[in-house]
């Protein structure tokens, strides 16, 4: 039996904010591949639904040095680390923390029953993934795909169990799609040579739509086929360019701040904050500098903000903030040191 993501998030939730808080300024992460007049790769695939959004975006090329040792350890019911209470108590730090952990939970656990549990380990696939995206009904996770690869443990025979058996069933723009053999409301998986496109059954974690209907709407946004979020909303669009670029990046608009955390795929805490909670969109990203500084930016458009209360909470863990209000726009940056 796989076990649920949501029980082990239950259990684990000081382990990601230690990933950050407690170390991650030790990472050394991979040269940028910034182009800092563009917006960054992972918003081709980001649309909204009912005037809202949620997503998790993590570079996992940058991050995969330091993050899968800490994050592989992590066990449900384990002793967590002890963090000053100002980290949880942090915008900046707790809902992009839990972001990075909720991403690697996904692949971990959910893609376990579809026999791909192991696709960020670089000894078990061929298929190198270099980017993860969660979004409210799918995950997508970038890289070099191998194809056949995909196929061999896609449609061959199940080797635990639990892990549901697939079959090719068409195509969508270029993408090879699958669909489970044993039941008709199981999940989807679309297999390019750059991406991998996920999912689940239906009624998984309050998805409710048809799971091939949801996988061809996904890879219709990414491949340009329809209408990007960034596109539609210059709100959106502004966050993103305030604070969307980091090796973990997180966001909510519209309907989904304050959402049920069983509410699709993704389950971000801004909501929880009150100064937040009536927030119209949030952005928070953190990025590793070098071997003893990471950096965070924060965006929100909040409608008649407390300027006080904010600029008590934002960035309130950081060795240095700075906290700005213009009207509806919050920005904020603020930067962490490693103690030599």
């Amino acid at each position: 039996m796989v076990p649920n993501r949501r029980d082990v998030l239950e259990f684990t939730g000081a382990t990601a904010a230690t990933v950050f808080a407690g170390g991650l300024a030790g990472c050394v992460g991979v040269d940028a591949q910034d182009t800092p007049d563009q917006m960054p790769a992972y918003i081709r695939w980001l649309a909204l639904e009912d005037d809202g959004l949620e997503f998790v975006a993590v570079d996992w090329a940058a991050l995969e040095g330091y993050v899968e040792d800490e994050l592989a350890a992590v066990q449900p019911g384990a002793e967590e680390d002890t963090l000053p209470p100002e980290y949880d108590a942090d915008p900046m730090i707790a809902p992009a923390s839990e972001g990075l952990l909720e991403a690697y939970l996904f692949v971990g656990i959910d893609l376990a029953q579809y026999g791909l549990g192991r696709l960020l380990e670089a000894d078990a696939f061929e298929s190198a993934v270099a980017e993860l995206l969660v979004i409210d009904d799918a995950l997508v996770a970038t890289g070099e795909i191998d194809r056949d690869e995909l196929d061999d443990h896609l449609t061959g025979e199940p080797a635990l169990e639990f892990i549901e058996e697939f079959e090719r069933t068409g195509e969508t723009d270029g993408y090879e799609v699958y669909e489970t053999v044993a039941a008709d409301d199981g999940a989807a998986i679309g297999v390019a040579d750059d991406a991998l496109v996920v999912v689940p059954g239906e009624g998984v974690d309050g998805t409710a739509d048809d799971p091939t209907a949801v996988l061809e709407a996904t890879v219709a946004v990414g491949e340009g086929d329809a209408d990007r979020a960034t596109d539609d909303s210059e709100a959106f669009a502004w966050l993103v360019e305030a604070a969307g670029d980091g090796d973990v990046t997180v966001g909510q608009y519209g309907d989904r701040i304050g959402a049920a955390d069983d509410e699709g795929l993704v389950g971000l805490a801004f909501g929880s904050f009150a100064e937040l909670a009536d927030a119209d969109g949030v952005v928070s990203s953190l990025r590793v500098e070098d071997a003893e500084t990471s950096t965070g930016d924060f965006a929100a458009l909040v409608d008649d903000p407390d300027e006080d209360a904010l600029v008590t909470v934002l960035g309130v863990s950081a060795d240095e903030r700075s906290v700005d209000i213009d009207g509806e726009r919050v920005t904020a940056t603020a930067t962490w040191t490693e103690p030599n």
